[in-house]
């Protein structure tokens, strides 16, 4: 093996531009080089598959290299190894280029752990719990994409030089709709093949047996999807918090393990330092029971994100203590708002003669009221960050089908009226929720618009052409930020736009208008003006974009004559302004200048077409 991989790097060619510098390593089929691009002048990585390996079954490993490398190309994301080029040598092998990874496998940063004391082991791998976020993200990505992984362990997870988290070897990766190339059989139990060897046999399990969910080794337990990577993103969750595997011992061990019906062990049993919260992520993705786990890594990713923001998990049940202790820890801002209250409640009850129990029933109170506050806390907090990213996701869908609709209002052109009106038609089919789309030229005169009853402002148009082009850095651009519009009917609306181009030229710009009291509540998925939660969202600059009241949309917080009569609100704004995420509160008086009402508040940000949004999600907590 050794003389193998001396002569390795003399006993392959590739292209003029792509030469060979060294030779990194293999494994059972496939070989890595480092390689060198010349007209790029950058360090590459060349994988094919070992010469060698070809005797047997030569068409199939062909078929799967070339699957493995095309996979792992359509996913485009910062991740996940990116793959440059796929190309086809004379004699019908092929070899594929891909990003240099420079750095240590998250199995080397687990093992730097070992020798220390449970506290310094158990927060040195702590401070790899965002690189596992990052896997879950990158790996969420992929399940949107319909493909799993079924190879993901430590070894194939590289933390960069600059912190940055790659997921490595796609080789066993599949589309979910796929047909199984190997169906899962039954357990080997051969003593020869080590706990990290890879099965990939003709009828043998896929995967590596430590990490391996239960339905690649059982055929019954259910097909293998998403939920197959969650499990094992589970082990590697549990090895994090634990500092080992789940399951020890020789192949036949782990695999009888893994297979059982026993629930899986959880990583408290190995480590007292451990959260309760991430212990019971951790049971959850490696849930023996397929439909236990979390349906895709997203949703594991926004569980353990959750935690290291110091939210509620919601996979745990707290008790009424911790939930009070957490909100003491966290919200003393807001504690101190209760403690007014209960102050003058105790005040209050020193002016009966049964002191004594109005005293004991105040602390209840108070006791009670806390635990309200922090329960309304977290709450909201889970609802701005769900709600923000639902209005992410929506803004993304729009740009989409908006760009799609500009490539063909080009391809239309400005005299084409049927092509124009079939374009908007077809975008406004995709986004009923908006009041209407119009292809406007490049001074901002109207060409076409669906449905055709609602005018565009003139002001409106022009600040849509003046933000396309300082998007484009065009000098005359007025560089003029997106804003909020009043209708000659008084109503208020917004817009989104995206540029349409033709020969390289800017042509004019697509513009959707937006009535913020029914598009905003489409993207919610809810309408606020129905629960007991309040909802604005507002730009970074103050501008309320949206308000359950209609006649504050359009003002600006920071700067209305209004809003200086509510300090305690204009002071709340700037803590938002200032941080992309959390949770405070503020009061105000009724307009009867006699009732005080107190509103706990929290708030996400999210960046759309360049522009910085906070969804504010409030609940009244206590009223007089």
């Amino acid at each position: 093996m050794a003389e193998e991989r001396e002569k390795a790097p003399e006993e392959t060619s590739f292209t003029d531009n792509l030469s060979v510098k060294s030779f990194l390593g293999q494994g059972g089929v496939g070989r890595v080089f480092l390689g060198f691009e010349r007209n790029l002048e950058r360090e590459v990585a060349i994988k094919e598959i070992i010469p060698g390996k070809l005797a047997e079954n030569r068409e199939k490993k062909i078929a799967r290299f070339v699957r493995e490398a095309r996979l792992a190309g359509q996913l485009q994301h910062p991740g996940i190894i990116p793959v440059y080029s796929l190309a086809r040598r004379e004699d019908g092998t092929y070899y594929y280029v891909m990003k240099r990874v420079q750095g240590r496998t998250l199995a080397e940063a687990i093992k730097d752990s070992v020798g220390m004391s449970e506290e310094e082991s158990f927060a040195r791998r702590m401070a790899l719990l965002d690189n596992v976020i990052a896997v879950c993200d990158a790996m969420g990505y992929a399940h949107s994409r319909g493909i799993v992984h079924r190879d993901l362990k430590p070894s194939n997870i590289v933390i960069g030089e600059f912190g940055e988290t790659i997921i490595l070897d796609w080789g066993l990766a599949k589309r979910v709709d796929e047909r199984e190339a190997e169906e899962p059989g039954q357990i080997s139990g051969d003593p020869e093949i080590d706990a990290d060897a890879k099965l990939t046999r003709d009828g043998a399990i896929v995967g590596t047996p430590a990490y391996l969910a239960p339905e690649q080794i059982l055929r019954d337990a259910g097909p293998v999807d998403a939920r197959t990577d969650v499990y094992t993103l589970g082990v590697m969750l549990f090895m994090l918090l634990a500092g080992r595997r789940p399951y020890l011992g020789d192949t036949r061990q782990v695999l009888s393990s893994i297979a059982s019906p026993d629930p899986s062990p959880s990583p408290a049993e190995h480590c007292r330092c451990i959260p309760p919260e991430l212990a019971a992520i951790c049971r959850k993705a490696m849930a023996k029971e397929r439909a236990e786990r979390f349906a895709d890594a997203t949703e594991l990713a926004r569980e353990l994100r959750a935690y290291r923001d110091g939210r509620l998990v919601s996979v745990y049940a707290y008790s009424a203590g911790e939930l009070l202790r957490r909100f003491v820890s966290r919200n003393r801002a807001a504690i101190m708002a209760a403690a007014a209250v209960v102050a003058a409640i105790v005040a209050g009850a020193a002016f009966s003669l049964n002191f004594a129990v109005e005293a004991h029933r105040a602390r209840q109170k108070a006791v009670g009221a806390l635990v309200e506050v922090t329960n309304l806390s977290e709450s909201s907090m889970e609802l701005a960050r769900e709600k923000s990213e639902l209005v992410y996701r929506y803004f993304e869908r729009l740009e989409d089908n908006m760009n799609g609709a500009a490539s063909r209002l080009a391809a239309a052109g400005s005299g084409d009226r049927a092509g124009i009106r079939s374009a908007l038609e077809r975008v406004m089919g995709q986004h009923p929720e908006a009041a209407s789309f119009y292809f406007i030229s490049p001074l901002g005169e109207t060409i076409g618009a669906f449905p055709g009853d609602l005018p565009l402002p003139a002001e409106a148009a022009t600040k849509e052409i003046a933000y396309l082009r300082g998007l484009r850095g065009e000098a005359e651009a007025a560089g003029e930020e997106l804003g909020v519009h009043t209708l000659p009917s008084g109503r208020k609306a917004f817009s989104m736009s995206v540029p349409v181009m033709k020969g390289g030229s800017m042509a004019g710009g697509l513009v959707a208008l937006m009535f913020p009291d029914t598009a905003i509540p489409f993207m919610l998925q809810f309408d606020p003006r129905e629960s007991e939660y309040q909802v604005w969202i507002m730009k970074e600059d103050g501008l309320l974009v949206y308000d359950e009241d209609p006649r504050q949309v359009g003002l600006y917080l920071f700067t209305d004559e209004m809003y200086r009569s509510f300090p305690e609100l204009l002071k709340f704004g700037e803590k938002i302004k200032a941080d992309p995420w959390g949770v405070g509160h503020y009061s105000f008086l009724e307009p009867d200048n006699r009732t005080t009402v107190y509103k706990v508040a929290a708030w996400d940000t999210l960046r759309s077409d360049g522009t910085e949004w906070k969804l504010v999600v409030t609940h009244p907590y206590i009223s007089e």
